[in-house]
C-alpha cells in the first residue's frame, strides 16, 4: 500500500514531530518562567525553607541549565518532573491519566463529528434544494455558530433540569472510577463534537455537489449504475479528501476545546489540569501538558496525510 517515497515522507514527518515538540516545549518553558511570581513564593515561604525548595526543584540554577536538565529527563527517562504544587507527585503519570480522560471524551466527540457531519453533508447534497437540505444546512449553520460551552450549558439545562426524571444526571463524571460509561460520556462528547460536525457537514455537502457534476459521474450514470453505488463508491470517496484534512485539524481542536466543556461538566481532564497549573505557576506541569498537546497536533496532521494517501490514488502515483 505504501511506496518507498511515502515511507520516506512519513519518516521525515516523524523527525519533524520531534523538532516541533522540542520547539513548543522551549517556548513554553522559557515563557512561563518569565511570568512574575512562582508557586513556591505564593505559599509565603521564606529563608532557608524557601532556598531548600528552590534547590530541590533546581530553580536556583540558570534558566538554560534548568531547561537542559528538563529535556534530558524527558528524553532519557520520560520524566516530566515533579509538581510544584502537589509535592512528591510525578507529572508524567498524572498528565497521562488526565490525558486519557480527555482523549476518551474527545474520541467520542470525534465519532459525532465524523458520523453526524458526513451523514448531514451526504443527505443534504443528495436532497439538494429540498426541505431536507434546508433543514440540515440551517442546523449546520447554527451548530458552528455556537461555542461548544454554550451548547454544553443548553444540554445541561435540557437533560439536567427539564428531563432530570429521565436522565438522573447520568452525564456527570463519577470520581470513583477512571473512566465514565457511555451514559455519562455522550452528552459532553456531543457538546464538544457538534460544532465540528456542522463544519464537516457543510464541507462534505459542498464537496459532494462539486464531485457529482464531474464527467465520470455522468459516465457512471450513463452505464446504468445504481445511484447508491455512484454516491458511495465514486462520489463520496473523492469528496472525502478535503474532509479528511479537516478532521486532522479538528482532532487537536477537539482536545483543546475540551477545556471549557470539561469546566461546564466538571470533567477532570487535561483542560482543568492545565488551567489550574497555569494559575498556580506550576512550571513543570504546564510544560509537560503542552508537550503532549503539541505532539498530538502534529501526530493528528500526520494521520490525516496518511489517510489522504490511502484514499487518493493520485498521491500514491506521485510518491
Amino acid at each position: 500500500m505504501f511506496t518507498r517515497g511515502t515511507l520516506i515522507y512519513i519518516g521525515q514527518r516523524v523527525v519533524l514531530i520531534a523538532f516541533t515538540v522540542l520547539a513548543v516545549s522551549s517556548v513554553v518553558f522559557l515563557a512561563i518562567h518569565k511570568l512574575p511570581g512562582d508557586a513556591l513564593f505564593n505559599e509565603h515561604l521564606h529563608g532557608d525553607q524557601y532556598r531548600l525548595l528552590l534547590h530541590h526543584y533546581g530553580l536556583d540554577q540558570p534558566l538554560w541549565v534548568q531547561y537542559r536538565d528538563f529535556i534530558i529527563g524527558v528524553v532519557t527517562r520520560g520524566d516530566l518532573g515533579e509538581s510544584l504544587v502537589n509535592r512528591g507527585v510525578k507529572i508524567t503519570p498524572l498528565v497521562l491519566r488526565e490525558l486519557g480522560v480527555s482523549v476518551e471524551v474527545g474520541g467520542f466527540a470525534l465519532l459525532f463529528t465524523i458520523g453526524l457531519g458526513m451523514l448531514f453533508g451526504i443527505v443534504a447534497s443528495v436532497r439538494q434544494n429540498t426541505w431536507v437540505d434546508y433543514v440540515l444546512s440551517t442546523t449546520s449553520v447554527i451548530g458552528y455558530s455556537m461555542p461548544n460551552f454554550v451548547i454544553a450549558s443548553i444540554l445541561i439545562l435540557i437533560f439536567g433540569v427539564w428531563l432530570d426524571n429521565v436522565t438522573n444526571g447520568e452525564f456527570f463524571y463519577q470520581l470513583g472510577g477512571w473512566r465514565g460509561d457511555i451514559g455519562q460520556l455522550w452528552l459532553p462528547a456531543f457538546a464538544l463534537g457538534f460544532p465540528y460536525a456542522s463544519i464537516v457537514a457543510r464541507l462534505t455537502r459542498a464537496s459532494m455537489l462539486e464531485v457529482v457534476r464531474q464527467d465520470y459521474i455522468r459516465t457512471a450514470r450513463a452505464k446504468g449504475l445504481r445511484e447508491s453505488v455512484i454516491i458511495v463508491r465514486h462520489a463520496l470517496r473523492n469528496a472525502l479528501l478535503p474532509t479528511i484534512t479537516l478532521l486532522g485539524l479538528s482532532l487537536p481542536a477537539l482536545l483543546s476545546g475540551a477545556v471549557l466543556v470539561e469546566t461546564v461538566f466538571s470533567w477532570p481532564g487535561m483542560g482543568l489540569l492545565t488551567t489550574q497549573a497555569i494559575s498556580r505557576r506550576d512550571y513543570f506541569l504546564v510544560t509537560g501538558a503542552t508537550i503532549l498537546a503539541g505532539a498530538m497536533v502534529v501526530i493528528a496532521n500526520l494521520a490525516a496525510d496518511v489517510l489522504t494517501h490511502v484514499a487518493d490514488p493520485r498521491t500514491r502515483a506521485r510518491a
